[in-house]
């Protein structure tokens, strides 16, 4: 029986006078990959940054690790669970921004154990032993006294999700993590994923990276104008798409 990790029902949400989700429903199961794919402006990133509260949404149902994060008032905008249980919700997840939001005046390692040591209470050394393990994972190891500012947009994407990962959350947000990158830097930070995918971490990535998609991921949402208008398997969706927005979509990025 897998287990839900991830259920949003409804979602709605608008900016002013501009209607950016319409009724968006997923649901995410443990070990899940879902990449979401769809044109520039379709409402993929703020869905994403939904689902950690870093948008409100004003009507629907947030559901992390079976515990009820945001819901529908009937007088105002979706109330979300405050508090302790808000944080104790949201520590079920980890997120990647599109530019690394690494803090410059801190090593690697400081930026690693930064989380942990204030926000988890980890023991410090603790959280030293952690941190250089998955500098390890992410081939920076070498890295871990430098500053942001010496390493390659690459090498500094792969510190933020080691840095992310550090706080050992179960689910992985990634907002088009290779799209501030060079071609040759974007396979060296799909490759940390994929192996990151290996190891049946449940993600949710907002990419353009079609071939990661289709390799890696086993649930593909399409979106267009706020709305989900096709979701499926890899294989159905790129090989055998039924709406005819998608097929366009498609046309022009593979």
């Amino acid at each position: 029986m897998s287990e839900t990790m991830l259920k949003m029902n409804n979602i709605y949400k608008q900016f002013g006078d501009i209607k950016v989700l319409k009724g968006i429903d997923l649901s995410v199961e443990k070990g899940d990959v879902l990449a979401i794919i769809g044109p520039s402006g379709s409402g993929k990133s703020t869905l994403l940054r939904c689902i950690n509260h870093l948008e409100s949404i004003d009507k629907g149902t947030i559901e992390i690790a079976g515990k009820l994060f945001a819901f529908d008032d009937e007088k105002s905008s979706a109330k979300y669970a405050k508090g302790k249980e808000a944080k104790e919700i949201l520590s079920h997840m980890g997120m990647v921004f599109q530019h690394f939001n690494l803090f410059p005046h801190m090593t690697v390692l400081q930026n690693l154990i930064e989380a942990p040591v204030h926000v988890k209470k980890m023991n410090k050394q603790l959280a030293i032993e952690l941190a250089e393990k998955l500098l390890e994972k992410v081939g920076l190891l070498d890295k871990r006294d430098v500053y942001p500012g010496k390493l390659s947009g690459g090498q500094q994407q792969r510190v933020a999700i080691a840095r992310a990962l550090a706080m050992q959350p179960e689910i992985m947000l990634f907002d088009e993590p290779t799209s501030a990158l060079d071609p040759e830097l974007t396979g060296e930070v799909l490759k940390t994923m994929r192996e990151l995918a290996k190891e049946k971490m449940t993600m949710i990535v907002v990419t353009h990276e079609m071939s990661f998609a289709r390799e890696v991921a086993n649930k593909i949402l399409f979106m267009a104008d706020g709305y989900v208008v096709e979701r499926g398997s890899p294989e159905e969706v790129f090989g055998n798409p039924k709406q005819e927005r998608t097929k366009n979509f498609l046309h022009k990025m593979l």
